[in-house]
């Protein structure tokens, strides 16, 4: 389809948009081979859906918001996606959901008369989202006791707070952002969470009697930081305070300390950035005691410091460990370069990066229909050499990975023991990412653990017995069609 093709039936679906024929932009949409379904269009055709819903009628709805979660790397600084996943949340009684869409359109539209009557829809369902969901929810808090100790702690050690960005509604656990300013002492603002300590995480179960299973946290921040600005440029390091604390409660698991978590399709957090990620850290530039608050009854309540990474950051840490990220960080950088954050500070694993075939920019939402998590790993013949995948299996995750790891792995089939061994020579991508490389595989994802996959010499590909992991490479060069 070129450009005149596209121009005419975006005009077409706007034509039937305005006269309601929604299945009839469902039907044109649907109708086009998944690599011409680009960004706009899916936008348009969850768009149709959600128009469609009946009263009570929830398919259409969540539908809408699997396409839609389909081209959420692309959607996250677009007001239209974020208003069209509130919507469908709403109108699925999932209003606690729907608020930070809602209140993300009003950060990222203009502020100007025209763009606030324009998305003023947008106001009136975060109004009432924010009611209905407080009449259906009670959210965890601490203590009246616990809460005192949690801010004298705060006070001691972190400084004085000066205000506090109390929060407007709490869906599970209540939390509040104390913000305490620069002093000569630490010149820059410190932020930290106080409330999601009332939540206790699930922890391994050999970590239980240590008391890890409570935490708040901490970011740091220049002092010409625009605390108060509601645009993404200035809020994100909030949001995401507000973002892991929640987190543990949101998928029953833990954060600890060397812990990362990325932005969701590793885009960065603002337009002024290339950092994409957060790792956990113990508070740096504080008394070692600040790490560690003891309530009145001796429980414990840690606090960590969020430090943002880069993408191949982020892919380090994964391949080796917390510790020799740390050691990366303290050959190159300044103390300063990480507390308070550096937006344009050194990337410690630049070495690393890679000449992917497929620009990020580039890769586009072909994996509309996935539920589950998203990592898997992969080999620099197929990202960086443009090979096809020629071998792939899927292998039930380690279970501190569940949370991001899907178990597949794909190779080209013809890398050999010594490529494999070397850890540079594959990295933690999003299967969407490798459905770019490949679309062939789209068909076998859904394949259950322990499945592997050989592509023939007529480029199909069929089940083959999965073997030792110590065999893997070896198989992958000695079967044949």
């Amino acid at each position: 389809m070129d450009q005149t093709q596209r121009q005419s039936l975006l005009d077409q679906l706007d034509t039937w948009h305005q006269e309601d024929e929604f299945q009839k932009i469902i039907d044109a949409v649907e109708a086009l081979p998944p690599q011409e379904q680009d960004y706009e269009l899916i936008g348009l055709l969850a768009r149709a859906y959600e128009n469609k819903a009946e009263y009570g009628q929830k398919e259409p709805l969540e539908h809408a918001i699997k396409l839609l979660l389909s081209t959420a790397r692309e959607g996250l600084r677009d007001p239209d996606w974020h208003f069209r996943m509130g919507y469908a949340l709403y109108y699925l009684d999932r209003e606690a959901e729907a608020i930070p869409h809602f209140q993300a359109v009003l950060n990222l539209i203009p502020d100007d008369p025209i763009a606030q009557e324009f998305w003023s829809d947008a106001r009136e369902y975060l109004d009432k989202c924010i009611k209905e969901a407080k009449d259906k929810t009670s959210a965890e808090c601490y203590s009246k006791e616990d809460l005192e100790a949690v801010e004298s702690h705060i006070g001691q050690y972190f400084g004085k707070c000066e205000h506090v960005l109390h929060e407007l509604y709490s869906p599970d656990i209540h939390v509040d952002i104390c913000v305490i300013d620069p002093t000569p002492q630490h010149n820059y603002y410190t932020l930290v969470t106080m409330g999601m300590g009332a939540h206790r995480m699930n922890v391994p179960e050999e970590l239980k009697d240590d008391k890890f299973d409570r935490a708040e946290m901490m970011i740091c921040l220049p002092p010409d930081w625009k605390i108060g600005d509601s645009s993404e440029t200035w809020y994100w390091p909030l949001r995401w305070l507000k973002v892991m604390a929640r987190l543990p409660g949101k998928e029953n698991s833990w954060l600890g300390w060397g812990h990362s978590v990325a932005n969701p399709g590793e885009v960065p957090f603002a337009e002024n950035t290339k950092l994409c990620g957060m790792m956990l850290l113990s508070p740096g530039g504080f008394p070692k005691e600040a790490a560690c608050c003891t309530l009145p009854d001796g429980d414990k309540i840690r606090f960590y410091q969020l430090i943002p990474l880069y993408r191949e950051e982020m892919d380090y840490k994964l391949r080796t460990s917390p510790n020799h990220l740390l050691q990366r960080f303290q050959d190159t950088l300044q103390s300063s370069d990480l507390t308070p954050i550096r937006l344009d500070r050194p990337n410690v694993c630049l070495e690393d990066a890679k000449a992917f075939r497929i620009k990020q920019e580039d890769i586009r939402p072909l994996l509309t229909n996935w539920q589950g998590v998203e990592g898997c790993l992969a080999t620099d013949r197929i990202l960086v050499d443009g090979e096809k995948v020629g071998y792939c299996y899927r292998e039930k995750p380690n279970p501190a990975d569940v949370n991001w790891d899907s178990g597949w792995r794909f190779t080209a089939g013809d890398e050999d023991e010594d490529y494999m061994s070397n850890t540079k020579n594959s990295g933690i991508y999003h299967l969407n990412t490798i459905c770019n490389y490949d679309p062939e595989i789209i068909p076998l994802l859904q394949a259950p653990y322990g499945m592997a996959f050989r592509r023939g010499e007529n480029g199909l590909f069929r089940p083959v017995a999965r073997k030792r992991q110590s065999e893997d490479t070896k198989a992958q060069t000695n079967d044949k069609e």
